[in-house]
This record gives C-alpha cells, sequence and structure tokens, in this order.
C-alpha cells in the first residue's frame, strides 16, 4: 500500500476507471467515494492526459453531473469521428505511396488503436509516417504535396515533415522514430534499426483498412522510444502507457517479448522499459505473464513511483505545466551546460558540427528560447531551471547506463 500514497484519491480513482476501460470497459467500476469538487478535477485529469473517451461511457449519471456528462459525451463523438477520418486517411496515403514503390509505416494511431476494446476512443489528432530512405522520404513529400497537402516551413524538427490539408488534416512524414538522444550509443543503435525496420513490417488490417505496421516487438521497442524521447523533453501522458498495456496484451508470443526485451538491453533502455512496465502491471492491469520486461530483472519500486508522478503531472507531453521544458541529466552546472549545448546541436544539426560557429550558435539557441518563453506566456526562467533541474535527477536514473 506504500505506492498508493504517492497519488491522491482522485487520481488513483482515475487510474482504476482507466484500469477498467482497458479490460472491461461494460463493467462498473467500485469506487471511493468522490465529492462533486473531485469529480470535476477526475474529467479535467482525463481531458489533460487524452483519455477521457476512453472511460466516458462508464460514467454514471448520478456521480457526475449532466452538464458534465454531455460535455463528456460530445468530446467523445470528437474523438470517435477524427479516429475515423484520419484511420481512412492513413490507408489511402498508404495506397497512395505504395503505389509508387514507397513503403509508409504507420506509427502509433491505428495500428495501436486496433488493440483497444473500441478502437475509436484512442484519441488520434495526427496521422505518423515512417519511411526510412531519406530519397524516398523527399520524394513522399512530393507526392503528399501533389494530393493536397502542404508542407509547413515553420516546424521546427530534425527527424519528420509536417505537412496540412486543406481539411487541417496534419500528416508527420517521419525519417527517423525521434531526434537524437545526447546518447551516442543509443542513437547509433536507432540508426541500425532503422535500416532494419523495413524487413520487421507487413499490412495489416485496421476494420477493413490496410497500413503498413511494425511487428509488436518492433512496435513495442518504436514506442518505448517515443516514450523517452517525450520523457527526456517535457515529458509524456497516460495515454502512452495505455498503448503499452494494450499492446502487450494482444501479444501471445513469447518470442516477440524476447525479442523486445534484447532490443531494450541492447540499446540501454531497459531500465527505462522495466519502470513503465511495472507502472502498467501495478496500476492500469498489465497482466505479468504478458509483460515484455525479464522476470530477473529487479523492480525498483521507489522509482517508478517517481516516474508515474511525473507522467501524472506531466498530462500529454508535458502541457499541463508552464514550467516543464526538459529533464536533463542531472541538475549539476555540468547538466545543465550539457543540456544548453545538446538543444544547440538540435537547433542547428549541420552548423553545429563546426566548432567555430559555436560561441554564435549559442547566443542564437538562448535568444530563441528567452523569445519562445516570452510568446508563449510560459513560466519564469528561474521556475523552468528549477524544475529541470528537479526532473534531471529523476531522467538521470532512469537512462543511466546499466551495470
Amino acid at each position: 500500500m506504500t505506492s498508493i500514497m504517492t497519488i491522491n484519491k482522485t487520481e488513483y480513482t482515475f487510474l482504476r476507471y482507466l484500469n477498467r476501460s482497458l479490460h472491461q470497459p461494460n463493467k462498473a467500476v467500485t469506487t471511493l467515494s468522490l465529492s462533486a469538487n473531485e469529480w470535476q478535477q477526475l474529467l479535467a485529469m482525463a481531458d489533460r492526459h487524452e483519455v477521457l473517451a476512453l472511460f466516458s461511457h462508464m460514467l454514471e449519471q448520478d456521480k457526475i453531473s449532466n452538464e458534465q456528462l454531455l460535455a463528456v459525451q460530445a468530446k467523445t463523438a470528437r474523438t470517435v469521428h477524427k479516429a475515423i477520418q484520419l484511420q481512412v486517411l492513413s490507408a489511402r496515403l498508404t495506397a497512395l505511396l505504395e503505389k509508387e514503390g514507397i513503403q509508409a509505416v504507420t506509427l502509433k494511431g491505428c495500428t495501436v488503436a486496433r488493440f483497444y476494446p473500441v478502437p475509436e476512443f484512442r484519441k488520434t489528432t495526427d496521422i505518423d509516417l515512417f519511411v526510412a530512405s531519406q530519397k524516398e522520404a523527399k520524394r513522399a513529400v512530393q507526392i503528399l504535396e501533389a494530393n493536397g497537402f502542404q508542407a509547413c516551413s515553420g516546424w521546427h524538427a530534425n527527424h519528420h515533415v509536417v505537412l496540412t490539408s486543406a481539411k487541417q488534416e496534419v500528416v508527420e512524414l517521419h525519417t527517423a522514430w525521434a531526434d537524437e538522444f545526447k546518447e551516442k550509443h543509443l542513437n547509433q543503435y536507432l540508426q541500425k534499426m532503422y535500416r532494419e525496420s523495413d524487413q520487421h513490417c507487413q499490412l495489416v488490417d485496421c476494420q477493413g483498412l490496410k497500413v503498413y505496421a511494425y511487428e509488436t516487438a518492433w512496435q513495442g521497442f518504436y514506442l518505448l522510444i517515443h516514450m523517452l524521447q517525450h520523457f527526456v523533453g517535457s515529458g509524456f501522458g497516460l495515454r502512452n502507457l495505455c498503448d503499452w498495456v494494450v499492446l502487450w496484451e494482444s501479444c501471445d508470443d513469447a518470442k516477440a517479448r524476447r525479442e523486445f526485451w534484447k532490443m531494450a538491453c541492447e540499446s540501454g533502455t531497459a531500465k527505462f522499459a522495466a519502470a513503465v512496465t511495472d507502472i502498467c502491471v501495478r496500476y492500469l492491469g498489465l497482466e505479468k505473464e504478458k509483460s515484455p520486461v525479464s522476470a530477473e530483472k529487479p523492480v525498483d519500486r521507489e522509482l517508478t513511483d517517481a516516474l508515474l508522478r511525473d507522467v501524472l503531472d506531466a498530462g500529454e507531453f508535458g502541457y499541463s505545466e508552464s514550467e516543464r521544458m526538459v529533464g536533463m541529466e542531472g541538475d549539476s552546472l555540468v547538466a545543465y551546460v550539457k543540456e544548453f549545448h545538446h538543444q544547440m546541436h538540435i537547433n542547428f544539426p549541420r552548423t553545429g558540427k563546426i566548432v567555430l560557429f559555436w560561441p554564435v550558435l549559442w547566443f542564437v539557441t538562448l535568444a530563441r528560447f528567452l523569445n519562445n518563453n516570452r510568446r508563449l506566456h510560459r513560466a519564469p526562467v528561474t521556475a523552468i531551471l528549477k524544475k529541470a533541474g528537479k526532473r534531471g535527477r529523476l531522467v538521470s536514473r532512469l537512462t543511466s547506463h546499466e551495470e
């Protein structure tokens, strides 16, 4: 019971609802008695984590007001409509690119939603397509632009291009699963995975529509890297953990779990994978027998409780706290300097390779940070640095190299 003390009554009830929605959505939940204010907090929390639709049909009208129920139902309807729209679009773009000899793998979205009890309740806001070859990716952009999409020149990311349609449909065309990490070994390992990835995907059926998806072990490893990228950034929310639960509970192949664990160990992400999985087992109902983590891996409950606290506070990708930005490798002065230097390289991947330009690029990176912070009305810089240092200690513990 010690671990429950790290979360309050409302959060505990929220996790119980989320657990049931992934396993027995038609069965009533025996919950702790919540006040009207606590119910408001629970619904707001579900909205921040973008999982409101998952258990909207489980809410009882005698526990929330009619106004709250109608608001939840309206948001759920929009989630379902968007999910269907993007699933159809994903299949259409897959076929369009395949006709031109380009194999585009759908990351997340409908390829993960298909494992949910009600796929349309898994919120999807855009389409993520992965094309391993840089040359084919450029050609894919041209094809999409010829079919009603326009590339967003103002978007800052090194591993994908963002395109939008006249209907405001958003497609992210990836040439990597994530921006470069600070760990060189992990970056080198991921480059190897990208080259091999086309051998580990296949056409799958998503409610009658065909899209390319990775095999379970590879899908799991991608989801892990996706969570890790956001964790070392500003954080990630519970929707990512729900994806983790349904993916592994859909897997009856012990070989796939062993293959995933091998990749996690080889890449140096095993400690993070173990913490994520422990949270899912203890709070979201992932069966221990379906866990992709080796039974020989010791569980650090204090560490996983700290991660759960960070996830709950983060909301979807850290948007819940204005002082959140990055989590560093600790909270020392050296850690701050290393993180600032790393952000410079992310901002200027080509020019940053030239040492002589570093002073100028440091200045520009700092100016960009201060300008964005003011424009987005974020927390004071001192609060951001304090939060980054606090999260840095947790990031350092979860990403340190295995002994």
